[in-house]
């Protein structure tokens, strides 16, 4: 015959379920705290108007999405035991209602990611095709030069000037040409790797945002589905269209 006490069997029941939920409160805000601090300081320095930190805010959302969802399971976990305390319920509350907030964040955070990587490529396009553009000007400037003093002045004021023999062994036309050919060589090398380079930036881009987008869908998803706390709540969707005026409880409700 079993001589243990139901109730004291009972209360052991219930000490390790309240140990089991602090566990899971006490982990859970662990990894939400993790998530914020990579959160901040990835953010860091703030540059808002500057497209390469959209991208970088976009990224630190993305690498901290995984403990803010994973502390919110947890911490909605250790609510669902039966001897959760009513102070955890009420954290609970404010969690869940910001994770309708965090899902909407995630969505916006898709078209941002989008444009801003965009921007960069332009930015990147530019830099690499201001020299191309600045030797098509000197290149124009060499070849309108009529003499060879006004040749000698303008390859003497380059922030690398070019110094041209003293006395020239051969016509002044041929010599003004033999400098635009061989610079010209020159910058069509330069030219190609300046498009090799492009063209991988681009497939990168192409790579990294669809991952990027995809994992930011991916965690929308997740909190949206700790979005709604309880029965005839305002679901994610209906949140989304009250803020643009057009949803109304009372409409709902009637």
């Amino acid at each position: 015959m079993d001589g243990t006490d139901p109730v004291s069997s009972s209360q052991s029941r219930i000490q390790l379920k309240k140990e089991a939920g602090q566990a899971f409160s006490t982990i859970g805000l662990i990894c939400i705290g993790l998530g914020l601090l990579a959160l901040v300081f990835s953010s860091l320095p703030v540059r808002l108007l500057d497209p390469a930190w959209q991208l970088q805010l976009a990224a630190a959302f993305t690498s901290a999405g995984f403990f803010l969802l994973i502390g919110t399971l947890l911490v909605c976990t250790a609510d669902a035991f039966p001897v959760a305390s009513e102070t955890l319920n009420k954290q609970v509350k404010v969690l869940r209602k910001l994770c309708t907030w965090l899902a909407i964040l995630y969505l916006v955070l898709i078209p941002v990611q989008l444009y801003a990587g965009v921007r960069v490529l332009q930015q990147k396009s530019s830099e690499d095709g201001r020299p191309l553009a600045q030797w098509q000007k000197l290149k124009r400037q060499i070849e309108a030069t009529t003499n060879e003093q006004e040749l000698r002045t303008l390859l003497g004021n380059l922030k690398q000037p070019i110094t041209l023999p003293v006395k020239l062994d051969a016509p002044f036309a041929t010599v003004r040409q033999a400098i635009v050919d061989q610079a010209d060589s020159r910058f069509n090398a330069l030219a190609y790797e300046v498009e090799q380079a492009r063209s991988k930036r681009v497939q990168g881009f192409i790579g990294e945002a669809t991952n990027n987008c995809l994992r930011s869908l991916l965690f929308a998803a997740g909190f949206a589905a700790f979005a709604r706390p309880k029965p005839g709540a305002l679901s994610l969707l209906e949140h989304v269209l009250e803020l643009f005026g057009l949803y109304s409880p009372r409409r709902r409700s009637s």
